[in-house]
This record gives structure tokens, sequence and C-alpha cells, in this order.
């Protein structure tokens, strides 16, 4: 996702120089969108093993379905070069 480009670049440039207010204030808004992305996700995966053990199906299916949607966020902000088609 693009927060992690823009913590990429947040983090190299605090090992060059302090970060100004509004690249801290970034980095803090990256962090959170970050940390609520990761729960959100550990808890399909999470739901999906309680599914998978009470042997309900249906559930799982729709829990498949909410992760694959979950990480489609995630693969739809990379660069271009990474498209298929790209050599």
């Amino acid at each position: 996702m693009n927060i992690h480009w823009r913590l990429g670049e947040l983090w190299l440039l605090q090992q060059k120089r302090q970060l100004t207010e509004d690249e801290l204030l970034d980095m803090n808004s990256c962090m959170q969108l970050n940390a609520t992305y990761a729960r959100k996700l550990a808890e399909q995966y999470n739901y999906g093993l309680m599914a998978s053990m009470t042997n309900d199906w249906d559930w799982l299916h729709e829990v498949s379905a909410q992760i694959d949607r979950l990480e489609e966020l995630y693969d739809s902000n990379r660069p271009s070069f990474f498209e298929k088609g790209y050599d």
C-alpha cells in the first residue's frame, strides 16, 4: 500500500535528519493505518481458523472473500512496474 512506501521514505529521511512536525504527523498517520489494516486482516484469519475448526464452510467462504478483499487493497497500490506484461 502507498502507506508502506511513505513509511519507507520517512524512515530513510529520519536516518539523515530529524523529521519535520508534518513528517512526524504523516508517519503517525501511516502507522495508524498500517495497524488498522493488520488488525482487520489478523481478525479475518482468526475467524477463518474458527470457521475451519467448527466445520462451518459457509462462514469460511465468507471469511476467505473478506481476506481477498483486504489483500486486494494492498496489491492494488503497488507501482506499475509490478503489473502483468511489463518486461
